[in-house]
């Protein structure tokens, strides 16, 4: 792992999921999840990259339209090098791409494009 891909101070790539159920993608805006979901990328010798998930996160923003709320939302996953959604306007994808924000787009199970994620990084 490059240092310029840790953005957290335990040198772990951590992973942002909106979600309301703990099981799938939140399915409309990043901003309007009930929870953010952080998960971080470890190595098991064993079973090589795996995902974790270390903490949720309630959304502050949940229910709030305030301008420029992506960089609000940012705020709460600083610490993150990845986000997975599913819809995202384009002016806060621009945003969180400045802020060297890796965006992945995805529906479905948590669990899925995690596997897939995990896989791609061995």
């Amino acid at each position: 792992m490059k240092e310029s891909e840790m953005k957290n101070p335990d040198g772990y790539r951590r992973i942002a999921v909106p979600t309301n159920d703990d099981i799938t993608i939140f399915p409309g805006m990043l901003g309007r999840a009930k929870y953010l979901n952080i998960y971080e990328i470890t190595t098991d010798e064993k079973f090589g990259e795996k995902c974790i998930l270390i903490e949720k996160r309630k959304n502050p923003y949940e229910k709030t339209l305030q301008h420029l709320k992506t960089l609000d939302v940012y705020r709460v996953i600083s610490d993150c090098s990845i986000i997975i959604a599913t819809k995202m306007g384009k002016k806060g994808i621009e945003r969180l791409k400045a802020r060297n924000m890796e965006i992945r787009f995805a529906k479905g199970p948590i669990s899925s494009i995690l596997k897939n994620i995990c896989k791609s990084m061995e």
